[in-house]
């Protein structure tokens, strides 16, 4: 039998009217933008929205509090993991030091960092949001928020570590230095010995409030929120000027301190307020930019910014 061609059974489509389209294009952003902002915020549950960073690598000297006690940081039921990846840590770095250096991938000039892990249960601490002093944290800039917004960032903030977990700003920590891809001896990787902990300690309030996801890849990897989690996580890509290839590190630290310390200094964070505090220091955001409406928000730097003098 021959074919029966389609243009003889169909009729002709009628002309596209690009400017209808755009506009349809821009109502449904629109609208995933409504939707996106209806699942994070503490309508959805008790609490509030949470900022989730990634700890600095370096930290700050010294403290004037007394040794770390796992029991009176933030989420206790941590502790166990605490324990674990603290005293393979000690022992590890009061052992050989060359070996252990190599392990924390620092060279002996950052020995000192090393001898800090050793000495980790009887160092003096500080407060988190003092100790943790990298760009993204210098561009925070905790210590000199005003009172309200400080206080907000004790109630949002929440820091992912190797070594801890998660913690919050007012968390006394002393000083240390492990990385996520640290390979502990005769442990799992960080990442995966942290996944379940954080899910049982974090995954109910990010369902609950929602999140805005300001953490590193590696960071990221430490906790995955549920099915039922998942749309209340809003996650923050920061690219180059075209929205498509990832900024530089450090101007990505910068905009992500930024933006937190905007939202922040502004009010409850939300995805309209961190759109607002993109605006605020003078970079591009989009709650949609790929169109997928999969609670990804894109931030665009423009070519230069945050380099030193911007």
């Amino acid at each position: 039998m021959a074919r029966t061609r389609c243009a003889s059974r169909c009729p002709t489509p009628p002309p596209v009217d690009h400017g209808e389209a755009r506009q349809e294009s821009r109502t449904n952003r629109a609208v995933r933008h409504d939707q996106q902002s209806a699942r994070v915020g503490p309508a959805n549950g008790s609490g509030v929205v949470l900022i989730l960073l990634p700890p600095s690598e370096g930290k700050a000297r010294g403290g004037d509090g007394p040794p770390v006690d796992l029991g009176t940081l933030s989420w206790p039921e941590l502790i166990a993991t605490r324990q674990r990846v603290g005293r393979t840590l000690v022992t590890m770095c009061q052992g050989n030091a060359v070996r252990a250096r190599a392990r924390l991938g620092l060279s002996e000039a950052l020995d000192d960092d090393r001898a800090a892990n050793a000495e980790l249960w009887d160092s003096p601490t500080m407060l988190a949001g003092h100790r943790y002093c990298g760009v993204l944290h210098d561009a925070l800039g905790y210590p000199t928020l005003a009172k309200p917004a400080r206080q907000r960032a004790d109630r949002c903030v929440v820091v992912f570590s190797g070594l801890w977990g998660a913690t919050r700003p007012t968390d006394r920590l002393p000083a240390y230095r492990i990385g996520i891809g640290t390979q502990l001896p005769r442990q799992p990787t960080l990442p995966a010995l942290w996944r379940k902990p954080l899910y049982d300690a974090l995954d109910g309030l990010v369902a609950g409030a929602g999140a805005i996801d300001l953490r590193s890849s590696g960071y990221s990897q430490m906790y995955r929120p549920s099915a039922g989690a998942a749309p209340s996580l809003i996650e923050v890509k920061i690219t180059g000027p075209d929205g498509r290839r990832a900024a530089a590190s450090y101007q990505s630290k910068v905009a992500k301190g930024r933006l937190a310390r905007a939202m922040l200094r502004a009010g409850e964070p939300s995805i309209d307020a961190l759109l607002a505090a993109a605006t605020e220091i003078g970079v591009l955001a989009d709650a949609d930019a790929d169109g997928k409406g999969d609670g990804k928000v894109v931030v665009r730097l423009p070519a230069g910014w945050g380099l030193v003098g911007t």
